[in-house]
């Protein structure tokens, strides 16, 4: 193997480590907090932490001083009974099975399907962050935004990035390959 393939090789598993970091971001976002409490509530919380936030889903205060949208979506999940939030819940939980296969894809490193599937997660996150902002549910009076939403922004700009790198470098190993069976 020659100096320059194994070098296009490091570049490679380096671009596909990249993507696989990015794509695990887009999991980890799902359990940090989406919603953080402002300095009134978490004094009050700390006053009061098994005091009930939100009993069918079993949110105490002190867990609802940073909300993620695992238990965004357990409770929405617990308001069943109405259609819309269980759609809710389903879109959220979505969001962390798309984000999966998208670590499954960078780690094979398939960088069009997981910066394709990538964007259905990004595109799952901007539109709860849309529609929380449209019913004031964030930022409130006791809460403001999380850094989730912009974990997601973040590590799906580098997802994108990463992929285009590992693209450019797959054509580039292909155009060395053909050009060395040409002058063979």
């Amino acid at each position: 193997m020659t100096e320059k393939k194994a070098g296009g090789m490091s570049q490679q598993l380096l671009a596909r480590l990249v993507m696989i970091v990015a794509a695990v971001g887009l999991v980890v976002a799902f359990f940090l907090p989406w919603a953080s409490a402002g300095e009134g509530f978490r004094d009050a919380a700390a006053s009061f932490p098994d005091v009930m936030f939100y009993e069918p889903a079993g949110v105490t205060v002190a867990d609802a001083t940073d909300l993620s949208l695992l238990e965004y979506a357990g409770v929405y999940a617990a308001m069943g009974e109405n259609t819309a939030w269980l759609i809710y819940a389903v879109i959220m939980y979505a969001i962390l099975i798309v984000s999966a296969i998208t670590v499954l894809l960078a780690a094979l490193g398939k960088p069009i399907g997981a910066t394709l599937v990538g964007a259905l997660a990004f595109a799952g996150s901007r539109l709860l962050v849309w529609d929380f902002g449209d019913r004031g549910a964030l930022p409130s009076s006791t809460h403001g935004w999380g850094i989730a939403p912009t974990i997601y922004v973040a590590a799906f700009m580098v997802l994108v990035v990463a992929s285009v790198w590992m693209l450019l470098l797959k054509r580039r190993a292909r155009q060395q390959d053909s050009q060395k069976e040409v002058s063979a």
